[in-house]
């Protein structure tokens, strides 16, 4: 009588089972992408606070009022006390910076201007000298204006005075200060993370005819080796370079 082999029995994976390891995978995988994310996130926010930590300069914002011949501008913000670009960043005082820039020759003959300067209730007298290595004048109030601040300049001449209603030269919602810090961290990332020592500066630059404002953040390295990012106000890149020193 011939015995007949008996065929291995196959074990089913019951449907549930392999539903369960395959969502335990995608599970892993998650969590494996999320690892990684949250590293990066984690490194990023490392410079981030990093970068705050070496402030050489920030203008928290800008306002501006002109004239045919004046451009008037206030910023506000703080810097360092020793004001230099080196590399390193040190302490840093609070400042309230009014600049009139002449334009077409105006004020040529001029060494300083008087005024008084309405930072929301209080009226202060100002005198602004000449740059000596430009035609600018500017004073410092040396203190921290709030950016919703009403700022009225009324300019002294000798025959009449001119008032300036100075107004924000960024729209409503746009980016603050540390925003913009914070995308410019992101974007030059492995630039700043290949210096061993860098400053950093945040500042406000307007298009030839005045009319948009950017925000300009500049890191300078130990070696002098500088980075930047022009944003604009609803935070996109619209510009970026690396400059070297000769």
């Amino acid at each position: 009588m011939k015995k007949h082999k008996e065929k291995p029995t196959k074990i089913k994976t019951p449907r549930r089972l392999k539903k369960r390891w395959f969502v335990f995978g995608a599970l892993g995988i998650a969590a494996i992408v999320f690892i990684i994310v949250a590293s990066v996130s984690a490194r990023t926010v490392g410079l981030y606070q990093l970068a705050l930590d070496n402030i050489s300069e920030a203008r928290f914002f800008m306002k501006h009022a002109e004239s045919d011949t004046l451009r008037v501008q206030f910023f506000s913000g703080i810097r360092e006390q020793n004001y230099q670009m080196d590399g390193v960043a040190s302490g840093t005082v609070p400042f309230g910076l009014l600049n009139i820039d002449p334009r077409d020759g105006a004020l040529i003959d001029t060494q300083e201007l008087t005024g008084i300067l309405k930072v929301g209730t209080e009226e202060i007298n100002v005198t602004l000298e000449r740059n000596k290595f430009g035609r600018n004048f500017a004073t410092d109030i040396g203190k921290i204006v709030e950016d919703g601040t009403p700022i009225i300049f009324t300019l002294q001449k000798e025959t009449d005075t001119v008032v300036f209603d100075l107004k924000p030269s960024m729209a409503e919602g746009s980016i603050n200060w540390e925003q913009a810090l914070k995308i410019a961290v992101e974007h030059l990332a492995d630039e700043i993370r290949a210096a061993s020592t860098f400053e950093v500066y945040v500042k406000i630059i307007t298009d030839r005819d005045v009319t948009s404002a950017f925000w300009f953040v500049q890191f300078v390295t130990n070696d002098l080796t500088t980075h930047f990012a022009v944003i604009n106000t609803d935070g996109s890149i619209i510009g970026n370079q690396q400059a070297t020193p000769e």
